[in-house]
């Protein structure tokens, strides 16, 4: 069945905060960027849209929004990283791969991965932040 309609998540971030988290969406998570949106995981029935907030959420416990990538989790994990993106965690479950990363604005993301490719021989146990459930 298709649909013409578009769900639209709001984002909160602080107003001096909004360019670093445009940039942390676009450039460091890959989202592609349409118009004033952002496409969550390329459907495109499903945005995000940076909104003012001051909200407060507490990081450790309430995560923004969480998003699944298709494979390669560790090259992914690798390039976050390099941007200087800060993790709570990255693990290996059962089920794949799952990490806990911080906005800019302090919010907490979750990544998954249900694949356990790894086509770099990325090493996972050198990484500080890793965990095995």
């Amino acid at each position: 069945m298709e649909s013409n309609k578009v769900i639209v998540l709001f984002i909160p971030a602080r107003k001096r905060m909004m360019e670093q988290m445009e940039t942390f969406s676009g450039d460091v998570l890959r989202f592609t960027i349409h118009q004033i949106t952002f496409l969550l995981s390329n459907i495109e029935a499903v945005r995000g849209q940076l909104q003012y907030s001051d909200v407060y959420l507490d990081p450790e416990r309430d995560p923004l929004f969480q998003f699944n990538i298709i494979s390669d989790f560790p090259e992914y994990r690798k390039s976050l990283r390099q941007q200087g993106v800060h993790f709570d965690f990255a693990a290996m479950t059962p089920g794949g791969y799952m990490a806990k990363i911080f906005a800019p604005c302090d919010n907490s993301i979750l990544i998954w991965c249900d694949s356990f490719e790894n086509s770099s021989n990325v090493s996972l146990t050198s990484w500080d932040e890793y965990r095995r459930f």
